[in-house]
């Protein structure tokens, strides 16, 4: 009997139903029992009852919307130790882990993306590049995560004999920390990520460049990997040369091992006696310079392959490898081993000439020339303030390391950097600046890409200029015809655009800008290629990938693609093998699909959506820039724990001194507000400009314009999802329990405008209910729902005794605990 046979004997006691996405609640359930069991085993049937008695209140509430449910759990949580309201809120925690994984492995094989197909071929140089970046919103532990991956796995096996090996990982994530000891350090960060990279590069990237479907459609198709993590400077200081420099040999290490892994599988398929074949006198030669230098594994592997001089040379080739930077017996710089395997694969060649495809020595040259010896290409970033300071140690440290650029280069490959990414650019100038300082220290050839990034709603607006202004400065024009094959490259902020305007805003100006930059870049005879700086949530440009992709400006996406994958998303994409290869797959349809060279210049329906955007910008920044809002936030959300939950390197806000939203970064912004149910950062602003535009037009004219633009279509629908997930009377509970009464009427501004968007998006679309046309994830977000009220009850519970500092430390562990539930339950969180 398989495992989901045994779900559905178990559960629905034989009934005939097909295995589909409709089955995921059932394992959902299951795995539910499962936890049950745990906790009855491992913490007392006191405890299960206590949770259960929870969960039938919550449960009660969500399909009665009676608010004494609530307030028995209130009432409930009161009377409970401090011991048992960590259990409740680690047993709540572990449940949406479970749910989570679930899911995805669901996702794996039943979600409609395996009917998204690559619909045109296209016959010129493609290169298509997803960044994960230093940004991360991922609060589970990597002990706890490698548990719950491992669930995954077993439930993908579908062996109903992996009961027993589930319930004993329930036990194990059941006795792990939840919460990290310690802040982790950018390095820390690394260690996270190559989990993911180590899946991407042995698993992924063979079986994507070797997909029939992109052969067939692609003449000359390149995909790489991206990083931020341990070279992102901006508002880091954290981030200094010498992490950056500890942050390659992590990368590199994990690179190289899979290297020598591929070369001890050639070792295998190349014993090659000389009984049969003369070997090239070029190869002996090599064999014979290694004597010298490798003179113990030299003796050894002549004696013991001593008619195997294919073996002998790779041999001494892992040896320099395993030695790589250690001594002068290894490589020192990439070109060397590169130049190695060229002589080897020289030397296969005119042994076996035309007669035999070497399939696996080939795909292993190209392999090594993709990802030399970094593996990921890293981009450095640094704030445009730095840069124009001129000064300081932030300035200081920068400069290193612009000047030990070409030194890493030669160790790791000349790919090793991809961007010099400058944030808040405001002018020309700001990146005129950061060139002249990158010509100062180094070799124009040695330069990376020099990349402006766009990201608050006023520079958007001028981007156009700005571009045009930096395109006619000469000695920069002249770089870029030399050593940038004529292409420029821009990096879009959609957070801080976000944070700064709201979310029409934000996604219009940037949809906009894309337009006008790139129309620059043809007048001026040069390419511009877009890097998307996408983050987990809907308000930070996140979102389904393909339809992401799908949405930008026709003509804008051309030849090449970067975007960010941030946080809780990296986990949620890329946590097993098939979840990453259809996530890249998708990625990838998505970029031939809206691949284009002409530029749609006219937009559809402008004037409307210009209204829209400016009506949304009034509303959003009159509720960021009331009075009292700061203080609104820092009470009324557990932002100010961010810090203590230890979830990143970065502090969370650009500097100590000015306490302001401006201040805030976009993703402790947006976290906070998701916490408390808010979700405001991906709706607030929408419903008043909805509704003027219905007022002013009429419905029926902007039912019309909604069928007839895509940009909007996809917009309302994020927009939807996201206003879909708050819950605003929860959020009042935060309110009451936590703010001083003239506080409320913020509140009230929240909620009026809420009711405004849900209102507006059903007219427009002609529902009576949200996310009618989308079941499944409106069933999902539903059942969510009854699971993650408890935890904000508790951390509503918990915050109001931290205000009256009456807290204890168990007390304070299950706070932290219930950020981290309220993270996953949550799903994408910043």
């Amino acid at each position: 009997m398989t495992l989901l046979e045994a779900i559905l004997f178990k559960v629905l006691k034989g009934f005939n139903i097909s295995v589909n996405f409709h089955t995921l609640p059932v394992t959902i359930k299951l795995l539910g029992n499962e936890l049950g069991n745990v906790i009855k085993e491992q913490a007392g049937t006191k405890y299960f009852k206590i949770v259960e008695n929870i969960r039938f209140n919550s449960k009660k509430y969500r399909s009665t919307k009676d608010e004494k449910f609530l307030d028995n759990i209130f009432k409930s949580l009161k009377n409970l130790e401090p011991e048992e309201i960590y259990i409740i809120t680690k047993s709540f925690t572990i449940f949406f882990y479970l749910s989570n994984i679930a899911e995805q492995v669901f996702r794996e094989h039943f979600l409609e993306n395996k009917n998204i197909k690559i619909k045109k071929s296209l016959k010129k140089n493609l290169s298509f590049l997803p960044v994960f970046t230093a940004h991360p919103t991922e609060s589970s532990r990597q002990s706890t995560l490698k548990k719950i991956y491992k669930i995954g796995e077993l439930i993908e096996k579908n062996s109903s004999n992996d009961m027993n090996e589930i319930n004993t990982l329930i036990t194990q994530l059941w006795y792990t920390r939840d919460v990290r000891s310690a802040k982790p350090n950018p390095l820390d960060e690394v260690k996270s990520l190559i989990y993911y990279l180590e899946i991407l590069y042995t698993d992924v990237y063979e079986s994507v460049v070797n997909d029939d479907e992109v052969l067939k459609n692609t003449e000359n198709f390149n995909i790489n990997f991206g990083s931020w993590v341990g070279a992102d400077k901006d508002g880091n200081p954290y981030v200094t040369t010498s992490v950056t420099k500890e942050a390659l040999k992590i990368y590199s290490y994990q690179i190289i091992n899979i290297y020598k892994e591929k070369i001890k599988e050639l070792s295998e398929d190349f014993s090659i006696s000389t009984d049969f074949v003369k070997c090239p006198d070029f190869l002996y030669r090599a064999i014979k310079k290694y004597e010298k230098l490798l003179p113990n594994e030299y003796v050894h592997y002549s004696k013991v392959n001593f008619d195997e001089p294919f073996r002998i040379y790779l041999s001494l080739v892992f040896h320099r490898l395993e030695m790589f930077q250690k001594s002068n017996k290894g490589y020192m710089y990439f070109d060397q081993f590169k130049k190695d395997m060229l002589i080897f694969q020289k030397a296969v060649n005119q042994i076996f000439g035309n007669k035999t495809q070497i399939d696996k020595l080939d795909t292993f040259i190209k392999y090594i020339e993709q990802f030399e010896f970094h593996g990921v290409s890293l981009d450095i970033r640094q704030n445009s303030s730095v840069i124009n300071s001129k000064q300081g140690h932030l300035y200081t440290d920068f400069k290193k390391l612009l000047t030990d650029i070409p030194n890493l280069q030669k160790i790791y490959g000349a790919k090793v950097f991809n961007s010099l990414i400058l944030s808040m650019t405001k002018s020309h100038t700001d990146v005129i600046t950061l060139f002249d300082l990158s010509k100062e220290v180094m070799p124009l050839i040695n330069i990376p890409s020099i990349t402006p990034l766009i990201e608050e709603i006023n520079d958007l607006n001028i981007s156009s200029e700005i571009i045009e202004k930096l395109l006619k400065t000469s000695r920069y024009k002249k770089f870029l015809t030399s050593y940038m094959g004529n292409s420029q490259e821009v990096m879009l902020g959609y957070s801080d655009s976000n944070k700064d305007g709201g979310i029409i805003a934000s996604q219009w100006n940037v949809y906009k800008a894309q337009i006008s930059m790139f129309e620059v870049g043809v007048n001026n005879e040069v390419d511009i290629n877009f890097f998307h700086g996408r983050g987990g949530t809907i308000s930070r440009g996140g979102g389904p990938t393909y339809d992401s992709i799908m949405s930008q400006p026709q003509g804008t996406i051309s030849s090449q693609i970067r975007y960010t994958e941030q946080g809780e998303v990296i986990s949620d994409k890329y946590s097993t093998r098939y979840l990453a290869y259809e996530n890249i797959k998708l990625g990838i349809a998505a970029f031939i699909n809206k691949s284009s060279s002409k530029i749609q210049s006219k937009l559809k329906h402008e004037k409307f959506i210009d209204e829209l955007s400016e009506k949304s910008y009034e509303k959003y920044r009159e509720f960021v820039d009331q009075d009292g809002l700061i203080d609104y936030f820092e009470s009324g959300t557990p932002v100010n724990l961010l810090s203590t939950l230890n979830i990143g390197s970065r502090p969370s806000k650009r500097s100590g001194a000015n306490n302001s939203i401006e201040n805030y970064r976009a993703i402790p912004w947006v976290f906070g507000w998701a916490q408390t149910r808010n979700t405001l950062t991906g709706w607030y602003g929408s419903g008043t400009a909805l509704q003027h535009s219905i007022e002013k037009y009429g419905l029926e004219e902007v039912r019309r314009i909604y069928h007839n633009s895509q940009f909007l279509k996809n917009l309302i629908s994020n927009i939807e999802m996201t206003i879909f997930k708050s819950d605003l009377k929860i959020s009042k509970l935060y309110v009451k329990s936590l703010l001083d009464k003239e506080n409320i009427i913020i509140y009230e501004n929240i909620v009026h405008e809420s009711s405004l968007v849900k209102s507006a998006i059903k007219k427009i679309k002609n529902t009576n209910e949200l996310l009618s046309d989308n079941e499944v994830l409106k069933n999902t977000l539903n059942v969510r729902n009854s699971y993650l009220d408890p935890l904000s009850l508790i951390q509503i519970t918990l915050m109001q005794k931290m205000k009256n500092s009456t807290l204890v430390d168990k007390e304070k562990k299950a706070l932290l605990l219930s950020i981290n539930g309220l993270a996953a339950g949550l799903r994408n969180t910043g």
